[in-house]
């Protein structure tokens, strides 16, 4: 229970876990991965260490089981944050610190050889039973877990363990094999419940990339309900004259629906730490409560593991409601994606991408009714002897050829204006704002443009095209059937005069 005195605030966690990024990615860009690695495992050891020893000194009498043990949580933690081939380090690292932290306070003994051993089945049995179950956004990401989770951790594991550690303090010191047996489930099994979530998320970095991913104002409203709980936990630790636990719910299930289970992880860290300063000083409800300081680690312990899992269900429902919510809407945001491409390829010609006839007739239509496109005028074109390039040089080579013919024309056209293929070779471009001579003069230089600008087929031949174009001015009361006709007969006059001038309509 000592770790809770560490974190008491968000910036400490951001800190700290940003202090080991920054020792991970230097030691892996000039020290072997193996280091890295041991290194790593030396930092987990250290905290196991620092946290059984603190628990024995507080908690036991040097002889019997303590009343909480959360030194498997850090152990269990880095074993789910580690992939297969790098997980030995990590039993060996808590079994020195667990062995180092009995020789320290109680002093030696072959049965503290057991005890580790017993540590090390517990964590090994939890890791290896959530495993499977892990999912992309942590231990407790999904709801189907965390019933999981409290059976695992709160009650098999611990109670595995159990039977050796209670064996060996009743062969070893003369305690109650019972009594030990349910000082160890209670203890190992509330320190797992309650620190893993917090520790394996500060080792995958859930807290700093939570914290980073969110604007200004969602950090502000983050580190306020942070303080907010803070200040009603040391209200309720330091200032009430009576045991007001429950009140910390209100706050703590705020802070659930806000900001969900990293949130309420945090929260309850905070809670924990605040309460144990005030334990530890004769102050607050479980002072009131327990006098025993044994009695006092299990009572808050029950307390805050409470606390947390009346929390973390709602928060894992929250997070997979809001989880199949994002994916309808990117479902939705596909499917309107792909109604937006398939309306592009129901209106547009496969070959040259611009309008089909229906799509440029019912553009057309619109803009013929809408007077601010006065005066509306129209050009027909098509290809010389574009029946000659396909004989010629293959068909290929004529879809070249419309696709060039395309690319001038959308070079010299504004961005306002609309072309169409109607025909084989046959174009319609609509000119919004525009007169008959100036239609004129715009069809005379996109014939023009393409004459300079020559097509060259596959085999670096060199193809100069010519077009041949008609123009017509739309009149009111006409329809689009007969405004196009006007300017194909246009068109057709300019070609049976073989010179591929623009004759107007």
């Amino acid at each position: 229970m000592l770790n809770y005195h560490a974190v008491n605030d968000y910036s400490v966690i951001a800190y700290t876990h940003r202090w080991f990024a920054i020792v991970r990615d230097v030691t892996s860009r000039f020290v072997r991965p193996s280091v890295t690695a041991r290194l790593a495992d030396c930092i987990v050891g250290l905290l196991s260490f620092a946290l059984a020893a603190g628990t024995i000194h507080l908690t036991s009498d040097g002889r019997d089981i303590a009343a909480a043990w959360p030194a498997n949580a850090v152990l269990l933690a880095a074993l789910l944050d580690r992939g297969p081939g790098t997980r030995a380090g990590v039993f060996i690292a808590g079994f020195l610190a667990n062995l180092a932290a009995n020789v320290a306070m109680r002093g030696p003994s072959a049965g503290l050889l057991l005890y580790g051993l017993c540590n090390l089945v517990e964590i090994g049995i939890a890791a290896r039973l959530l495993r499977p179950v892990l999912v992309d956004d942590g231990l407790l990401g999904a709801p189907s877990v965390v019933g999981r989770f409290i059976m695992i951790c709160g009650l098999v594991a611990p109670g595995l363990s159990g039977v050796g550690g209670a064996a060996t303090a009743w062969l070893l010191f003369g305690q109650n094999f019972w009594g030990s047996f349910v000082t160890w489930l209670l203890s190992d099994g509330l320190g797992l419940l309650i620190l893993t979530p917090f520790f394996s998320a500060l080792l995958r970095g859930d807290y700093l990339q939570c914290f980073s991913d969110r604007d200004w104002w969602q950090r502000a409203e983050v580190v306020g309900l942070q303080v907010l709980t803070a200040a009603i936990a040391y209200g309720v630790f330091f200032v009430a004259g009576r045991p007001l636990l429950f009140v910390l719910f209100g706050p703590l299930m705020l802070v659930t629906f806000r900001l969900g289970r990293l949130g309420t992880t945090l929260s309850v860290m905070i809670i924990a730490a605040i309460g144990i300063v005030a334990t530890l000083h004769g102050q607050g409800p479980i002072a009131m409560i327990a006098p025993d300081p044994r009695e006092q680690a299990v009572l808050f312990q029950v307390f805050l593991a409470i606390l947390l899992l009346t929390c973390l269900p709602v928060a894992a429902a929250l997070t997979a409601r809001g989880a199949r919510l994002a994916s309808l809407s990117r479902n939705a945001e596909a499917l309107r994606e792909r109604e937006v491409v398939l309306a592009r390829l129901a209106a547009t010609d496969p070959l040259t991408g611009v309008l089909n006839r229906a799509a440029f007739s019912d553009a057309a239509a619109a803009a013929m009714e809408n007077p601010a496109h006065a005066p509306l005028s129209l050009i027909a074109l098509d290809l010389d002897l574009f029946k000659q390039v396909n004989d010629r040089h293959g068909h290929r080579a004529g879809d070249r050829a419309l696709v060039h013919l395309v690319s001038v024309l959308r070079a010299d056209l504004r961005e306002h204006d609309l072309i169409g293929r109607v025909g084989g070779d046959e174009f319609l471009v609509l000119l919004p704002g525009t007169d008959l001579d100036q239609t004129g003069a715009i069809a005379a230089r996109l014939r023009h443009a393409l004459r300079r600008k020559p097509m060259t087929l596959d085999d670096g031949t060199t193809m100069h095209l010519s077009m041949s174009c008609g123009t017509a001015l739309h009149r009111t009361e006409t329809g689009f059937e007969d405004f196009m006709h006007a300017a194909d007969m246009a068109l057709y006059t300019a070609k049976r005069a073989r010179r591929g001038v623009v004759h107007p309509g």
